[in-house]
C-alpha cells in the first residue's frame, strides 16, 4: 500500500512539472525505438528490436511507419509496416501491419528445416505490452517448401 501512494504523489509531483500556459503541437513527429523478447514459430526465443516513427496526436495516439529486426535461435526476420496506437507513460495498444522476410538456421520450431527463406505479410496486436501477431508467408528459397 505505501508503495502505491508514492507511486500517486510522484504521478501527481509530475502533473505540475509542464506550466500549464505551454501549448503543445497538435501534431508532432518522434522516432521511438522498440525493443522486446518473443517467443514465435519458428523462431523460438528471439529478440526484436526497431524503430518507429510515430505521428503523433494531442490526445496520445499515434501513427506512423516502423521497422525491426527480428533475430532468434531458428531464424531472423526482417518488418516493416505500419502501425497505430496510443500511449500513456506506457504503450497502451497497437494496431499494425507489415511486411516480412524470415531465414530459418539452427534448429527452427516444427517441420521447418534450417536454409528455409520465406516472405509474407502479417498483422500484429497488443494491448498493454502484450503482443500478438499473425502472418502468412509463401516460400522463396530453399530445399524444402513443406511450411507455408
Amino acid at each position: 500500500m505505501k508503495k502505491l501512494v508514492a507511486v500517486v504523489l510522484v504521478l501527481y509531483a509530475f502533473s505540475y512539472a509542464v506550466p500549464e500556459n505551454v501549448s503543445m503541437p497538435d501534431h508532432r513527429v518522434q522516432w521511438f525505438p522498440c525493443s522486446v523478447v518473443k517467443y514465435s514459430t519458428p523462431l523460438k526465443l528471439g529478440w526484436v528490436v526497431g524503430a518507429i516513427r510515430m505521428n503523433l496526436s494531442g490526445s496520445g495516439s499515434y501513427h506512423g511507419i516502423y521497422a525491426q529486426l527480428e533475430p532468434g535461435f531458428g531464424g531472423g526476420k526482417v518488418n516493416i509496416g505500419y502501425r497505430y496506437g496510443a500511449q500513456y507513460f506506457v504503450p497502451v495498444y497497437s494496431a499494425g501491419i507489415n511486411l516480412s522476410f524470415l531465414q530459418t538456421w539452427g534448429n527452427p520450431l516444427g517441420d521447418v528445416e534450417s536454409g528455409q527463406s520465406y516472405a509474407g505479410i502479417e498483422v500484429t496486436g497488443a494491448v498493454f505490452m502484450v503482443q500478438a501477431n499473425y502472418g502468412v508467408f509463401r516460400h522463396v528459397a530453399g530445399d524444402s517448401d513443406e511450411w507455408e
